[in-house]
């Protein structure tokens, strides 16, 4: 026997829906971004109205002063499905560091709610940069993480029937499980953090970030086999997820490349990640034997991707071939830099024009070799070529790189007009635009919003910049659910598929900084959120098209892991994007640069 449990559609409020209205609130109250607003950036709070057409004002209130410091007109936007008529509040005017709530004054109701509280800052996006950066920390394996559990997975693992030294690493996000293949958003994530902003971590020793980044490389390090294949620690049973226990609990596990770790895609970026670490490594005078061992990671990645002939690969590996040109021109980068060997700058210069030969006339990209898979936009492609713009600012193939974000953007561009909240849209699998696509969740929200802050520096273009903005504030509560997917700030679902549920004093499954898989759109079917293995299933129902799912509906744990589960790529890309929206909004406002918007 197993349970059933199906996503409640909110419809009860304090008036009546309009017509086409899927959702709505109980009270009026303002929707804010519970992560904040940059000093410097955008700042917008939403007002549904239902089917009533209403005007006002609004204000803003120091929480901590309790005065009104921001007064302004609510704009009409017209109506959505979404709460139906709907009100702007714009207060990008208020600059002053502080804690705020807004304060509507609607006429024709009086009911009425403060929005909730959030702050306004200087570093607004670094600080969540870290917020994000910091929770792989609680997903470590092989050690004691204080206030969470003992040393866990200390016999990792079994390979062909041996035991085999895999300890260390990351659990994956909602599982114990170990993927090295996926450690390459993390990676990533932690350099560029560290990179971008160096003087934020005043510490002895390693830096934060790097000091996080060398505790998974060391794993990676273990489990890379010498033709780049990666190993990772998956459950011991047939099915690896089966383990729902204290993780110091779990028995003896397997080591396995099946779930991804032949990837070209995958292995070729890890190589490319490992290779950035050394090179920043060795910049700071660290253990050169380390740095060493990191290079070699590094190289047989790199071959793995250069000596892959995609087209003769098999179809299942047709689709990584984009990111294995990533990876590729990444590691050029990187290897350019440790060795000094302008021969890899050659080969950089190739990748870059096969991932730009991979976008169309429109802008979208591709996955495959041959041009038939749609990419979505969502890969570290573009972020490759950036990398190669920002290290070689001269190459002739500047024009070109900036030619694509700029291609790119225009072809994402109205899917981020669908919503008032600003949300990146798409197209769903016949080309239909849809609030909430079937491939949507917070990796493609942060990668879009990564890319559209490029954009907005490479082509002067602040209504992107405000795009990119939308993104993160999208994740961190100003969403049509008004839940906040990085868990410990603002309001969460109230329940999280993660294991470390198990653990005394983290029942409620709130693990500081993880972003969850995020809100799905209801396709008008029934739409699983998790968990047919286990029997204990949690769906969406026939709810109308493009109605925002996340089980919102218990405590604590929840198996519906397709929206509440933490995810390394998930905090990776966040973390990524929550840097470059810094730099652009640095960059905008600064009086060294500014103008260059």
């Amino acid at each position: 026997m197993g349970t059933l449990r199906k996503i409640r559609q909110m419809k009860e409020s304090w008036s009546e829906l309009a017509p086409g209205q899927i959702i709505a609130q109980p009270n009026l109250r303002p929707i804010v971004s519970q992560g904040g607003y940059h000093l410097e950036g955008s700042k917008q709070a939403l007002i549904w109205t239902n089917s009533q057409k209403l005007r006002g004002s609004f204000q803003v209130v120091d929480v901590e002063e309790d005065e009104v410091v921001y007064e302004g007109v609510l704009r009409d936007v017209g109506d959505h499905i979404w709460g139906g008529n709907t009100l702007i509040a714009d207060f990008s005017d208020l600059k002053a560091p502080g804690r705020y709530r807004i304060r509507p004054r609607v006429e024709g109701t009086e009911s009425l709610l403060d929005s909730f509280t959030f702050p306004i800052g200087p570093s607004l996006y670094l600080d969540l940069a870290e917020r994000g950066a910091r929770w792989f920390y609680y997903q470590r394996c092989g050690t004691e993480v204080p206030g969470w559990h003992p040393p866990c997975h200390t016999d990792d693992a079994i390979l062909d029937g041996k035991s085999y030294d895999a300890t260390g690493g990351w659990h994956d996000g909602g599982d114990y499980n170990k993927w090295s293949h996926y450690s390459y958003y993390g990676l990533f994530a932690l350099l560029e953090l560290y990179e971008a902003f160096p003087d934020r971590w005043e510490v002895d020793g390693l830096p934060y970030p790097l000091e996080e980044a060398v505790w998974e490389a060391e794993y990676v390090r273990k489990v890379q086999l010498e033709d780049g294949v990666l190993l990772s620690a998956v459950g011991g049973r047939e099915d690896p997820w089966f383990w729902e226990g204290a993780p110091e609990k779990e028995p003896t596990r397997r080591l396995s490349a099946d779930y991804g770790g032949r990837s070209y895609g995958n292995t070729t970026l890890v190589g490319a990640a490992m290779a950035r670490l050394a090179r920043v490594l060795r910049s700071l005078g660290y253990d050169e034997d380390k740095v060493q061992e990191y290079i070699k990671v590094a190289e047989r990645g790199y071959r793995r991707g250069y000596n892959a002939d995609f087209s003769e690969v098999p179809d299942e590996d047709k689709g990584s071939y984009l990111d294995t040109q990533a990876g590729l021109l990444l590691a050029d980068i990187e290897f350019e830099g440790l060795t000094g060997d302008e021969g890899y700058r050659v080969d950089a210069r190739r990748r870059v024009e096969a991932i730009l030969s991979a976008q169309d006339e429109r802008g979208f990209f591709y996955s495959d070799y041959e041009g038939t898979r749609p990419c979505r936009g969502r890969g570290f492609h573009l972020f490759a070529l950036y990398k190669f713009l920002s290290t070689y600012p001269d190459d002739p193939l500047g024009p070109k790189i900036v030619d694509a974000f700029a291609r790119w953007a225009e072809f994402w561009e109205p899917f981020a007009r669908l919503s008032h909240f600003g949300q990146m849209g798409g197209p769903d699998r016949d080309g239909r635009p849809r609030n909430l696509p079937p491939w949507t969740c917070n990796i493609h929200i942060a990668r879009a919003g990564w890319a559209m802050a490029t954009a907005a520096m490479l082509l002067d273009r602040r209504d992107y910049l405000e795009i990119a903005e939308r993104q993160i504030h999208w994740i961190v509560g100003y969403n049509p659910l008004e839940v906040s997917m990085m868990a410990g700030l603002g309001r969460g679902p109230g329940c999280y598929h993660t294991r470390l549920a198990s653990c005394e004093g983290h029942e409620d499954g709130v693990v500081p900084g993880g972003i969850l898989n995020g809100i799905e759109g209801s396709d008008g079917g029934v739409v699983e959120l998790g968990d047919r293995r286990t029997g204990n299933l949690v769906i969406g129902d026939h709810l109308p098209l493009d109605y925002p799912l996340m089980d919102m509906d218990t405590y604590g744990w929840t198996y519906a892991y397709l929206t509440n589960e933490y995810w390394v790529p998930n905090n990776g890309w966040f973390v990524l994007a929550a840097v470059q929206l810094e730099r652009a909004v640095a960059s905008r406002y600064s009086d060294a640069t500014r103008g260059c918007f």
